[in-house]
């Protein structure tokens, strides 16, 4: 009898059991409940609750989790196994941790979903500031922003500037403002299915499928928003965005075709002053891994604490900027590009294809070794795999035809037949790493030393009949595509700041956040300045004619300048000049935002400013 009372829970365990239960996804609670009946039959009711006690925390933090939730619990299963349950616990929180804010209204949601919970969550903080600023002070509202930007893990460092602090109220007052905050935390997301085994060639390379679908699927809503909109200069000319997009360098012929070019200018260049090409390549120490080759976990990965990509490319530009630096200091001279792609597994490496006179080429490739080599120098397979140097020999080939394949790879996977990487075709390998580098945000190509190539970019945009007469022969050398000739007339591939043409700004622009912003106008001698933004360009929608009908249209800074309209005041008969915003910016009428920067600007509102968030 005693025996029987020790084995049934009390009315007041079961409660508390159903307390703790309550937080818990119902699968987890329901097996759960089984294991407590069994032991309560074999071990009894108290020591059964001490069992709770030590597993529950486990369960309620994968409750806090929504579609993650299966792959999380198997790699927190993973590591109670591989090392201890303490380390699986501490990785679970900090999993919950991340995803605080990264819910399933964020990460399920997509297109006109995402776009309602973003016109809501801006009209929600609008109400609460503008009450907080009218009822309390500006204090009392900065305070406010500071709870929200906690929430949502938003880092800002203009608390004592007060013109940034209403150019971000402005901006969270956008839907856009927070879908573009949704989406970073879906780096988040991608980071954590890499820690979980989900990101590998034997899995998914390069990105998860959770980020391949959305890439897709975002790459298609943005296509059909640029086929939906046209942009209209002053001479009444007609483009759609996605016109005057495919002309440009986003379309992935067109910047793989710019830069073989400018590649083939260097090497040209390069074989005239009788320098030598060397190919580097650098690699992230081992514990920047999450996998193996093997497709094995790594361990040395999780004892890091699970470096992110974006925290192994930080480590890469780190070093080679110390490699630069010292560089610098003793005259080692060198140009030529760099490209960052993914091993299988997420995690960048460097190619370095670079020009050299070849009196210091071993100076350069001692000074990037000892650099790339100083962290973890020791471990297994350092000295083999953590940089490998290559000279090019003309013989056997030029520099450019040796890096092409990477370009290609990184761009639209054009003349690749296949990935080694991945065993995938070269298409689908340049889709996973352009969904790749736009998840976590990495630059992809970069040329180092050289000359500007915006300065190139804005003499290409003048035909013939507007070519400067201040600098015709650089206007010659970049409309015929010579990178060679273009970089000698401006200085050189060492002429650093001192170049021929520098880039134009103008800073007498305000955005539709009433920020003074510089934008490009042309580009300058040390007397001149060529002006290359001809046209005021308005963007509406495709068919619209808005400018017909005297409404506000949108202006794109992109394409050009900002178009001032005439619209007529309400009621009044007279007309007044609006200047319209962003495209990205819909539905945000200017007033609004005007009125709300003059009251946070204001911390005892007049009842003429106050008026303004009348809705």
């Amino acid at each position: 009898m005693q025996l029987d009372l020790i084995n049934t829970p009390t009315v007041q365990c079961i409660v508390w059991r159903d307390e703790l239960l309550a937080n818990v996804y119902v699968d987890d609670a329901k097996w759960l409940r089984g294991k407590l009946d069994e032991l309560d039959d074999s071990i009894g009711y108290v020591k059964a609750n001490t069992w709770l006690r030590h597993h529950i925390e486990r369960y309620q933090l994968l409750n806090k989790i929504s579609f993650l939730r299966p792959t999380v619990a198997r790699n927190a299963e993973r590591i109670a196994k591989t090392v201890n349950q303490f380390a699986a616990m501490e990785w679970l929180r900090s999993v919950v941790s991340r995803m605080s804010w990264c819910d399933k209204l964020i990460t399920g949601l997509d297109g006109k979903e995402l776009a309602a919970w973003a016109e809501k969550r801006s009209r929600d903080f609008e109400v609460q500031i503008i009450e907080a600023s009218l009822q309390f002070d500006a204090e009392k509202a900065h305070k406010l922003m500071r709870l929200e930007l906690n929430e949502i893990g938003y880092e800002f460092d203009g608390w004592d500037e007060p013109e940034r602090i209403v150019g971000l109220a402005a901006r969270m007052i956008t839907p856009e403002w927070w879908i573009r905050l949704a989406k970073k935390q879906w780096t988040t997301v991608e980071n954590i299915l890499r820690e979980c085994g989900e990101v590998h060639r034997k899995a998914s390379p390069y990105v998860s499928y959770w980020t391949l679908n959305k890439f897709r699927k975002q790459r298609d809503d943005n296509r059909a928003f640029l086929e939906s909109m046209e942009a209209i200069n002053d001479l009444d000319q007609r483009f759609t965005l996605a016109e005057l997009s495919d002309k440009g360098v986003s379309n992935p012929v067109n910047r793989r075709n710019e830069l073989m070019v400018r590649l083939r200018g260097c090497e040209e260049l390069a074989d005239e002053m009788e320098h030598v090409a060397v190919f580097l390549t650098a690699t992230c120490p081992s514990k920047y891994h999450p996998v193996h080759n093997s497709g094995q976990r790594n361990g040395k990965f999780f004892r890091a604490g699970c470096p992110t990509v974006r925290d192994a490319n930080a480590y890469m530009v780190n070093t080679f900027a110390q490699f630069r630096s010292y560089c610098k200091r003793h005259g080692i001279m060198f140009y030529g590009m760099r490209a960052v792609e993914p091993h299988h597994g997420g995690t960048p490496h460097w190619h370095l294809l670079l020009f050299i006179n070849p009196s210091q080429r071993d100076a350069l490739v001692d000074a990037f070794t000892e650099y790339f080599m100083r962290e973890d120098r020791y471990e297994k397979g350092a000295e083999k795999h953590r940089v490998t140097i290559k000279d090019i020999d003309k013989d056997q080939g030029s520099a450019v035809g040796y890096i092409a394949k990477y370009i290609a790879k990184n761009v639209d996977g054009e003349y690749i037949d296949g990935d080694i990487e991945t065993n995938k075709s070269g298409k689908e390998a340049a889709e996973r790493i352009t969904a790749w580098a736009r998840r976590h945000r990495i630059r992809q190509f970069q040329f180092v030393g050289g000359v500007s190539v915006t300065v190139w970019r804005e003499l290409r945009r003048l035909k013939i009949d507007n070519a400067p007469a201040s600098c015709i022969n650089i206007y010659h050398a970049a409309n015929r595509a010579d990178w060679k000739q273009f970089m000698n007339l401006m200085g050189g591939p060492f002429a650093g700041r001192n170049q021929t043409l520098k880039t134009h700004y103008v800073e007498n622009e305000e955005n539709q956040y009433g920020e003074i912003t510089k934008s490009i106008k042309g580009v300058q001698t040390l007397v001149d300045v060529v002006t290359t933004r001809l046209y005021e360009w308005t963007v509406q929608r495709k068919g619209s004619d808005l400018l017909k009908s005297g409404e506000a249209v949108s202006s794109w800074t992109r394409v050009n300048n900002c178009t001032e309209v005439l619209k007529p005041r309400r009621g009044s008969g007279k007309t007044e000049v609006l200047k319209p915003v962003k495209p990205e910016y819909f539905g945000v009428p200017e007033d609004r935002l005007r009125a709300f920067a003059a009251h946070a600007l204001n911390p005892d509102p007049t009842p003429e400013v106050a008026h303004g968030f009348s809705y």
